[in-house]
């Protein structure tokens, strides 16, 4: 497995590799024989660039040359076409290289017939997800590494091509080992133009396409890594491509060889009391030529992409989020409180398992570890990280106010770390906001892997770094070590509040309370500030499901355990007496077992609860610094700038 220090080693290298790039020319590729479309004309050159259909070329001399590609010999030409980049990375010193694993078979470009005559699709006749009635239970065995598989250098891009230009979409293919970076401008331009950025990981290289008349972002690279899904962003008025619109895109050189138009959810979303057609807004490519879709709607589907036809479909409720193993051979799919572990290939789930608590749903996200054994869940205002292998929940954070806590994005960038919304960086053990990374256009996870893209008219580059960076490390450990930056710490006096445990089990409770105090090691003391909440509540009767045992109703009790300070929520838990996964004894059946947990609610939680040992204290907001984060960091052409 990689060391995140050398990554983050990586990060400042290559910050200061690419200034240099923008600013002076560097080493092209290395010297090859050139010859005209006659054959009569031939000279040894290397490759400067590919701009508006001209070849640029340097001499061994200095002299610089160019030529239409018109013009070149067909073997030139089919150099050009190869993929070879006509942005060269001037490296520092050389950088390991890891070897690509070979691409899926059968990951050739798809047919361009059957994007000019999409078929129409009779969804009855599609067959649906298996739930996975009859199969075994969870089991579920993480993947050897879910980390990339190769090292990655950072690339290159132009400069804005207009004031109003935006990175709006970066786009990670692992399998083919390929990002694609999406640019819309539709400001103080006649019609809208959009361009793309199709980037080699493992070399840096990118290929930069020249604009295209039309409102379209990147949805994914596909696994030949030379063709891009895109996707409509305009809207139903401006006469060009809408959300509910895909297309492919291929280049030759910078110029764009598009699709005709396919639309694979139609007349599938009710909204505001008529039908539409669904917006996909994830599309995760698998071997076999395979695609994987999900629709704002919660359809999901998967498509061969030679024919566009449906293998497996599977329809969500409203509350649904998809995520892959990075070698996108496990998928995790969760629809309301159920989530199953589902081959990508056939549709067949292999374990499904309820969230704990049943949580109240929305903004919903999910995000694997570079180990793919721990998953972080988003929702509404929570924050849960699960155990997969054991089903439990390990740690769980919930943001008072109740605004969304990740609406734009989630990354698990780091053991106890998750990136919310992009920037933000929480310190999840002590609840502590570490750092606002601000300036990057985009930020996505991969593999434990943050790739950062950066748009300005100076330049733009898309970096693979660590984060959390060492300034923010740093700072963390200097704020540990400061009881004043804290609510809840070692020594810190507490009171306990049973009130809302109902009296037959007020006095077990308050036992088990108090060990869970002593062993976080506050003090108890009746007339704290900070309280110490315990609550049951139910029973109440609810269905409960367990994959190849079908439906049961339980009598479920909640219990919640709440830190408040000065009347204002800090920190929550709650647990309940149906577990995820059941042990039944011999001969006894899940209805028994279920009847049997249902008689009292589970009292020991208050004791095995774990407590937090830090809980950050809130302070005042200074400038720049409007999320109570202890630094500040953004992101330049030069690297990051940190100020607390």
């Amino acid at each position: 497995m990689r060391t995140r220090h050398l990554r983050d080693c990586v990060f400042v290298v290559t910050f200061t590799v690419c200034i240099a790039l923008l600013v002076s020319p560097g080493r092209a590729d290395e010297p090859r024989t050139w010859t005209d479309s006659t054959g009569k004309f031939r000279v040894t050159a290397s490759l400067i660039q590919v701009q508006d259909e001209v070849v640029f070329l340097k001499t061994d001399t200095g002299k610089t040359l160019k030529i239409p590609v018109a013009r070149l010999s067909q073997a030139d030409r089919d150099f050009l076409n190869a993929g070879e980049n006509p942005f060269e990375m001037v490296d520092a010193e050389p950088s390991p290289r890891v070897r690509v694993p070979a691409a899926p078979a059968n990951t050739g470009n798809p047919s361009m017939s059957a994007w000019t005559h999409p078929p129409a699709i009779n969804w009855d006749s599609v067959p649906t997800m298996d739930p996975g009635f009859g199969e075994s239970q969870w089991n579920y065995t993480p993947p050897v590494n879910n980390a990339l598989p190769f090292e990655t250098k950072a690339a290159s891009l132009p400069a804005k091509a207009n004031f109003f230009e935006g990175m709006r979409r970066l786009q990670i293919n692992p399998l083919a080992a390929r990002c694609v970076a999406g640019y819309t401008w539709t400001f103080s331009t006649p019609k809208p133009l959009s361009r793309i950025s199709l980037v080699d990981l493992p070399s840096g290289k990118a290929i930069n396409s020249e604009p295209v008349e039309c409102n379209m972002c990147p949805l994914t690279v596909l696994n030949d890594g030379k063709t891009v899904l895109m996707q409509g962003t305009g809207g139903d008025r401006d006469g060009f491509e809408t959300g509910d619109q895909l297309q492919l895109w291929t280049l030759t050189g910078t110029k764009v060889t598009r699709s005709g138009i396919w639309v694979p959810f139609p007349a599938d979303k009710k909204a505001f009391g008529k039908t539409t057609h669904a917006r996909p807004i994830k599309a995760v490519p698998i071997a076999n030529n395979l695609l994987i879709l999900l629709s704002d709607s919660g359809h999901l589907a998967c498509f061969d992409l030679a024919t566009l036809n449906p293998i497996w479909h599977a329809r969500l409720s409203q509350n649904f989020a998809v995520t892959c193993t990075t070698d996108r051979q496990q998928m995790f799919v969760l629809d309301e409180h159920t989530l199953m572990l589902v081959d990508p290939l056939t549709g067949q789930a292999k374990g499904s398992m309820q969230l704990e608590g049943k949580p109240r749903l929305g903004w919903t996200k999910m995000q694997l570890n570079e180990s793919g054994d721990q998953m972080l869940i988003s929702f509404v205002n929570n924050l849960r990280i699960m155990d997969l292998k054991t089903g439990e929940t390990i740690d769980e954070y919930s943001r008072e106010g109740g605004a969304p806590i990740a609406p734009n994005g989630l990354s698990y960038p780091a053991p106890d770390y998750a990136l919310l919304d992009n920037h933000l960086l929480l310190h999840i053990p002590s609840r502590i906001t570490v750092c606002d990374y601000k300036d990057a256009a985009v930020i996505t996870s991969v593999g434990g892997t943050e790739f950062v893209g950066l748009l300005s008219d100076g330049g733009g580059l898309i970096v693979p770094t660590s984060i959390p960076h060492p300034k923010a490390t740093e700072v963390l450990r200097q704020a540990v070590d400061d009881p004043s930056v804290f609510l809840i710490h070692p020594g810190v006096n507490v009171a306990m509040d049973v009130s809302g445990v109902p009296d037959k089990y007020r006095a077990e409770v308050e036992q088990n309370l108090k060990n869970a105090i002593s062993k976080a090691g506050y003090k108890l003391s009746n007339g704290a500030a900070i309280k110490i909440k315990a609550a049951i509540s139910g029973p109440k009767n609810e269905a409960v499901s367990y994959i190849a045992r079908g439906a049961y109703v339980a009598k479920v009790y909640q219990s919640t355990l709440t830190i408040e300070s000065d009347g204002t929520k800090a920190w929550s838990r709650s647990g309940s007496n149906i577990p995820m996964m059941l042990q039944t004894k011999r001969g006894q059946s899940i209805q028994e077992k279920l009847d049997e947990l249902g008689k009292r609610p589970n009292t020991s939680f208050f004791e095995t609860v774990a407590l937090p040992k830090l809980l950050q204290a809130p302070t005042k907001s200074s400038s720049g610094n409007t999320q109570n984060a202890l630094l500040v960091s953004k992101f330049t052409l030069r690297g990051l700038v940190d100020s607390e």
